[in-house]
């Protein structure tokens, strides 16, 4: 079962094989025991099992509770925040008030240069100068709004892009200006984004399980403002594919089928995004991989059983290879890794050495490295 997908992998992308083979090693596996042991054995191990699963799905809620209530105490952190900023700003016009009257002997025209920069006289409230910070902006004009906007979301690109330090700094910036960029799209998915890349630096499985719960969120959230993105619908896919760890068989079988749909409508938006071929041939690897009594059991199972070949997976591999040559360490390890299961060894081991002279960069890169160096010695 193993040789379906490694569990332990912490890949962002190669969470996409999961969702339609990481059951298969346990919730298959296990309506095979059901459906083959004697009946009197089953029946003395009904109860038990029932029991233990209830137990397992009860600690899975308070994993998933106990994520929600700290994203709430850092959403409540913020808005404290917020709030101190416009009683500090309030706190200040009142002393620019009290020194102006003290000066009361200076020239009409400093006088008069006051009143106009406050569109006001001395007998107006505080709540005139205390305008909140959302306010103010609007007042500026929209186009100042959504420069900020592009801004955020292009300094938190080019972080993600770097080393796991960057990464954890975008997810800071993404936070800190989340309370003002609630209903945009564009900040959703990449709060999206930056979970998945926490998920996959953890090892403790409850953090693990809060940030790809905390993923699938923004992810959905992101889509049900958007759903003609390209990069929304690759972020669903990602973080529906990462808490396939953390659901039951019956989710995990759903969450498939789910999958591989967004990464068809991703692909449909924006051709030309190589690294949507990797997550469609990551997936079509998990159905190749699949064994002759799990695609029985699977058909047992769906409507319509996943079916894909070595050879779809390896022109999906190729396809992203042909847009941006390097562009993944991984997607030239699982090329090799297609043209060793069609016994062309010469050109895998090309590949694998290829793979091994790309950049490691993040603990995803290490990990490949690792895979990359065990497959060379087979040679």
């Amino acid at each position: 079962m193993s040789s379906i997908i490694n569990l332990s992998d912490h890949s962002t992308l190669k969470q996409i094989g999961i969702g339609l083979t990481i059951f298969i090693s346990g919730g298959l596996a296990g309506y095979a025991i059901f459906q083959y042991w004697p009946v009197n054995k089953q029946s003395r191990q009904r109860n038990a099992v029932g029991l233990t699963r209830q137990i397992q799905d009860l600690k899975q809620e308070i994993i998933v509770l106990k994520g929600a209530l700290n994203d709430a105490v850092s959403n409540l952190r913020r808005e404290l925040d917020g709030l101190k900023g416009a009683v500090s700003n309030k706190s200040s016009v009142r002393r620019s008030r009290s020194t102006h009257t003290a000066k009361s002997t200076q020239s009409t025209r400093t006088s008069g240069t006051y009143q106009t920069a406050w569109s006001g006289d001395d007998s107006a409230s505080d709540d005139d100068f205390a305008l909140p910070p959302d306010t103010i902006a609007s007042s500026q004009g929209k186009n100042e709004v959504v420069d900020d906007l592009d801004a955020i979301c292009a300094k938190s690109d080019i972080l993600c892009e770097g080393t796991e330090e960057d990464q954890e700094e975008a997810m800071r910036i993404l936070q800190d200006n989340e309370i003002n960029h609630q209903e945009s799209w564009q900040l959703l998915w990449r709060l999206a984004r930056s979970h998945v890349n926490s998920y996959n630096s953890r090892d403790a499985y409850e953090e693990r399980c809060c940030h790809a719960t905390s993923a699938l969120e923004y992810a959905r959230r992101a889509l049900q403002l958007k759903e003609d993105s390209s990069d929304v619908h690759k972020w669903y896919a990602i973080s529906l594919g990462a808490t396939t760890d953390f659901v039951g068989t019956k989710e995990k079988i759903e969450y498939g089928f789910e999958l591989k749909e967004h990464i068809d409508r991703a692909i449909e938006l924006d051709p030309n995004e190589p690294t949507l071929y990797f997550m469609k041939g990551r997936w079509c690897w998990g159905v190749y991989q699949l064994t002759w009594i799990e695609r029985k059991l699977a058909a047992t199972l769906f409507a319509t059983p996943p079916s894909a070949t070595i050879e779809d997976a390896l022109e999906s591999f190729l396809k992203a290879e042909d847009i941006q040559s390097g562009f993944y360490k991984a997607n030239q390890f699982y090329i090799a890794k297609c043209y060793y299961e069609i016994s062309e060894y010469t050109t895998a081991k090309k590949w694998l050495e290829s793979a091994s002279a790309l950049p490691t960069t993040n603990k995803d890169d290490r990990d490949t490295q690792a895979e990359v160096e065990q497959f060379l010695a087979k040679f």
